[in-house]
């Protein structure tokens, strides 16, 4: 049976979690996307489906395309669909997709052979799953698993493997665990939790060599790793204060570096970029932090964009409405440019050759495009509405890319 129970902490531990969460949002503002509550047993997907399943409001058109570009549309509960050209980098819209309730919408993830598609809905604390048909767009619902009534799933991860999903729970404290079948349909396989560690997980991503997830635990400040056991189930390798010496932050976005051996995470608290190396068993050591020009802070999402010409890092800033441009040299980075004209821009992603960069462009209910250029600086190749006809007010918040 898909979607296995989830047992309730004692009230003690309920008791001492609500209180956290009361401190915590009282000292954020801001977007967070999350939804307080407490966790109970997940239903079956055939429950979950039943109250809110996935169905198109606009059907994906059977159309040839070169690429694809999603993206969650936090306000409307949909999910954007466009084809992306492989020369200019300009997305045509496919369709949209309700993916359950409005005010919910956040993370999303793309398997490695872009065969499936998996996106998670804080509002009704569902991962919704999609087959998509890489030839023509088109996407199919087959199923969907409830995350655990009162959680709020935020980012989702998949192991390098494609065997294990991970979904991080921005108010639980916890990190769900799934197998992912052949047919892409997920069944709960427990749940990572380390009170004092995970508190409130945001950012997660896989290492490029398998084996292990890193996590931006926004609530603890503290980037975490965790190794991959043999049936998925995830143990504690190490964690360090997102800010290292100078102090804990809030971190929030996180990606790995192509080769494996660094951790980049975006730190909301400080405006950084904060760089950790990655050592034997995938333990991970604090090297430093390098300011994204952002000085009301709240540096959100990032992007690794592997150029042929050097590897670029870009950090989205949301309430300054810019992406600061780095470039990376063996875990080093390099602020050289930063790219305005957007209004609380919050998701990123490059595409696969580093000729391109999205970013989900929240206060318009768009997603900006941008060629990569000399040194990394971006030049606008267009703003493309999320939604037919266009809705400023869709809250566009990440997007995934085919690879």
């Amino acid at each position: 049976m898909r979607g296995l129970g989830r047992a309730l902490g004692a009230s003690a531990v309920a008791g001492w979690l609500g209180a956290l969460l009361f401190t915590i949002l009282s000292a954020s503002c801001g977007h967070q996307y999350f939804l307080t509550g407490s966790k109970v047993t997940p239903t079956s997907s055939s429950s979950a489906t039943s109250s809110a399943g996935p169905t198109s409001s606009t059907s994906p058109t059977a159309t040839p395309t070169a690429g694809l570009v999603f993206a969650t549309n936090h306000a409307d509960g949909t999910l954007s669909e466009f084809s992306r050209d492989f020369t200019s980098g300009a997305l045509s819209l496919i369709g949209t997709t309700a993916v359950g309730a409005a005010l919910g919408p956040t993370g999303l993830a793309l398997s490695s052979s872009n065969g499936f598609l998996y996106v998670a809905n804080s509002a009704d604390h569902v991962i919704r799953e999609f087959s998509v048909d890489t030839a023509t767009g088109a996407l199919a619902a087959i199923g969907s698993v409830s995350d655990g009534l009162g959680s709020s799933p935020q980012r989702i991860g998949i192991d390098r493997s494609g065997k294990f999903l991970y979904v991080t729970d921005g108010i639980g404290a916890t990190i769900s665990q799934y197998t992912v079948a052949s047919d892409g349909t997920l069944a709960f396989n427990g749940a990572f939790s380390d009170l004092g560690v995970v508190v409130r997980p945001i950012g997660i991503a896989a290492a490029p060599g398998g084996g292990a997830m890193y996590v931006a635990d926004f609530g603890s400040g503290l980037v975490i790793s965790l190794s991959i056991q043999s049936g998925g189930a995830l143990a504690l390798v190490n964690s360090v204060a997102s800010l290292g010496p100078s102090g804990t932050g809030q971190p929030r976005g996180i990606a790995v570096d192509p080769t494996g051996a660094f951790v980049y995470v975006t730190d909301s608290a400080g405006g950084v970029v904060s760089v950790f190396s990655v050592n034997s068993g995938n333990a991970l050591t604090f090297l430093a932090s390098y300011s994204t020009a952002a000085p009301t802070h709240k540096t959100f999402d990032l992007a690794l964009a592997n150029n042929p010409a050097t590897l670029f890092l870009y950090a989205t800033n949301s309430l300054i409405n810019t992406v600061s441009d780095f470039a990376v040299s063996t875990g080093v980075l390099s602020l050289t440019s930063a790219a305005g004209g957007l209004t609380a821009p919050q998701g990123i992603v490059s595409d696969p050759n580093g000729d391109f960069v999205y970013v989900a462009n929240n206060g318009t209910g768009q997603v900006r495009g941008y060629a990569v250029g000399a040194a990394g600086a971006l030049t606008a190749i267009g703003t493309f509405d999320t939604e037919s006809p266009a809705n400023p007010a869709s809250q566009p918040v990440f997007l995934a890319i085919t690879q």
